[in-house]
């Protein structure tokens, strides 16, 4: 059929469409996983601290490491949990004194990083590095970390690990779409002014898109924008329809 001409494949069936939008985030592994970590995602182990941050109120919690997403993301956990370990594998300390960047290829804030350890709920574990989730049926009860120079491994209790580390929930989903949209050099999906792919009625909208500014707002807002544009696009329009107007 020349109408539906996109097609979405699953394990029990074949969807087709005219358009269609892609929304599936960014919540995809750049590193190897570490022990524990794939099995508890969705169970504690979480990339996203403005997504899942109210469900760890007065609760103990992990963030690895060291990138201003790192940083950022924890400072927005010292606003729930009574205590947040910041566990870094390098000397950030040293690193911070000598004006260095904490991780490679990251660009970090130098006064977001020290507004984060003075805050009375962070405990940093410097020159330490995450080595396995723990966890059961439940969801995560600690991390296992060794802190360097040290033989014996420790287990922070927590109930939720928030990995930044090692690539951690940084890179958009796009793996299904097998190169059929034009991606950026981060892997996020580029998009016009429309929110279309440079796939001709093939939207894409949030987090797949790999923005700064990764808020539920700004995805709803895309996904206006898609909506609207879809619209137009379905109905061969050259401008888009709008349900009110100033005259």
């Amino acid at each position: 059929d020349s109408t539906y001409t996109k097609c979405v494949y699953t394990p029990d069936y074949t969807i087709k469409a005219r358009s269609l939008v892609l929304a599936t985030g960014a919540m995809g592994r750049v590193g190897k996983p570490f022990p524990g970590e794939k099995e508890l995602l969705g169970m504690g182990v979480s990339y996203c601290a403005t997504c899942d941050g109210a469900f760890y109120r007065d609760s103990e919690v992990a963030v690895y490491g060291a990138s201003t997403e790192a940083i950022e993301e924890a400072m927005f956990l010292t606003k729930f949990a009574s205590t947040v370990h910041w566990v870094v594998p390098t000397d950030i300390e040293k690193e911070l004194q000598g004006g260095m960047d904490v991780e490679k290829n990251k660009i970090m804030d130098h006064d977001e990083a020290m507004q984060l350890m003075s805050c009375p709920n962070v405990k940093l574990w410097t020159k330490t590095k995450l080595v396995e989730v723990i966890g059961d049926f439940n969801g995560v009860t600690g991390v296992r970390v060794n802190h360097r120079g040290s033989d014996d491994d420790e287990v922070i209790p927590v109930e939720g690990a928030f990995i930044y580390g090692n690539g951690g929930g940084s890179k958009p989903i796009t793996d299904f779409c097998q190169s059929k949209v034009e991606l950026d050099e981060a892997g996020g999906v580029i998009v016009d002014e429309s929110m279309m792919t440079s796939v001709s009625g093939v939207y894409a909208v949030g987090d797949i898109r790999n923005t700064d500014y990764k808020q539920v707002v700004v995805a709803a807002s895309d996904g206006c924008i898609a909506a609207m544009a879809v619209e137009k696009f379905l109905n061969n329009r050259k401008m888009v329809k709008v349900d009110w107007i100033h005259r």
